[in-house]
C-alpha cells in the first residue's frame, strides 16, 4: 500500500508538470542558424519542439583486474514537447554519460559484471525557464535503478548551461533523488555531474568532465568524483560521433586497496536526431 501511495504521488506531480508545461506554447529563439549540431556549446539545454533526438552509448570497463568488464550499451531517449517542455526515457543515471559502466543493457554476463541483463530505467522531464547567458530547467526524473530488490527514487533539481563566450559553456545538472520504495535499504543520492564544452571547430566539442555524487547518509565515507575527457564530433544535422575516457574516482573516497586511477572506464557514443 505505501508503495502505490509513493508511486501515485510521483504520477500526479509528473502528470501536474507536463499538463502545465504544455499549456505554455510560447517559442523559444534559435541561437543560430547553422544546422543542427553544429556550433553545439552556443545552443541550450533542450530538444526544441517536434525533434526527437537519441543518445546511445556503448559504455566498457577499463578498471584494473576488470577490463571489459562490465560492457553495456545505454540507451536515452528524448522528445520535445514544446520549446520548453523536453521528455526523456533514460538509461544513464544520474550522472548522465559519466556513469560507470553496467547500466541500460549489460551485455558480459553475471560472472563479468551484469548482475542482471537489463535492471534499470528512468523517466525524465525538463522545463526550460532561462535562454540567454545561462539557460535554466528545472530537472525531475524517476528512477528505478534496480527492478529486484526494488529501489526507485525520485531526483529534483535544476539543469543549466552558463554561456562564458560563444565557444565555451559550463553544464551543470546537480540533483537529489530521493528514495521512495525502501528507505530502509537504500539511501538518498546527490548528483553533481559538471562538464565544460570548449567548441575546438565549427562541428568539434572537447569535454572536460567531473563532478561528485554519493548516498547523502554516509556521504563523507563513499563520495566519488570521476574526472574524464571527451569530444564530439558532428557528422551532419542528424548524427553526432563521440567518446570520453575517464577515471571514475579520481578525486573521490577510494576504499581500501582500492587505488585513484584503478576505476576507468571508456564510452563511445552516438548522439541522432530527427
Amino acid at each position: 500500500m505505501k508503495k502505490t501511495r509513493q508511486a501515485g504521488l510521483i504520477g500526479c506531480v509528473l502528470a501536474s508538470l507536463t499538463t502545465a508545461a504544455v499549456a505554455d506554447t510560447e517559442d523559444v529563439p534559435p541561437v543560430t542558424d547553422a544546422p543542427d549540431g553544429q556550433f553545439s556549446v552556443m545552443r541550450g539545454l533542450q530538444s526544441p519542439k517536434g525533434m526527437f533526438s537519441a543518445r546511445l552509448q556503448l559504455a566498457i570497463s577499463l578498471s584494473d583486474g576488470a577490463v571489459g568488464e562490465p560492457i553495456s550499451i545505454v540507451p536515452d531517449l528524448y522528445y520535445g514537447v514544446t520549446d520548453k517542455l523536453q521528455l526523456g526515457l533514460t538509461h544513464s543515471g544520474g550522472m548522465g554519460w559519466q556513469s560507470p559502466p553496467g547500466l541500460g543493457l549489460c551485455l558480459t554476463g553475471e560472472d563479468s559484471g551484469c548482475p542482471e541483463v537489463y535492471d534499470n530505467i528512468g523517466f525524465d522531464l525538463m522545463y526550460g525557464l532561462l535562454f540567454d547567458k545561462l539557460h535554466l530547467s528545472a530537472h525531475g526524473s524517476v528512477f528505478i535503478n534496480s527492478f529486484d530488490p526494488n529501489s526507485t527514487s525520485l531526483a529534483l533539481g535544476f539543469a543549466g548551461k552558463a554561456h562564458f563566450s560563444d565557444r565555451v559553456a559550463l553544464l551543470f545538472d546537480p540533483k537529489i533523488a530521493l528514495e521512495v520504495s525502501d528507505r530502509d535499504a537504500f539511501d538518498d543520492i546527490i548528483y553533481v555531474p559538471l562538464d565544460l564544452d570548449i567548441q575546438a571547430g565549427r562541428k568539434t566539442v572537447v569535454k572536460l568532465l567531473t563532478g561528485v555524487y554519493g548516498g547523502i547518509d554516509h556521504f563523507g565515507d563513499f563520495y566519488r568524483i570521476p574526472v574524464g575527457l571527451g569530444v564530439v564530433q558532428n557528422l551532419n544535422k542528424h548524427f553526432d560521433l563521440g567518446a570520453r575516457f575517464s577515471f571514475d574516482n579520481l578525486l573521490g573516497n577510494q576504499p581500501e586497496g582500492v587505488g585513484a586511477a584503478d576505476e576507468r572506464s571508456a564510452v563511445v557514443l552516438l548522439n541522432v536526431r530527427s
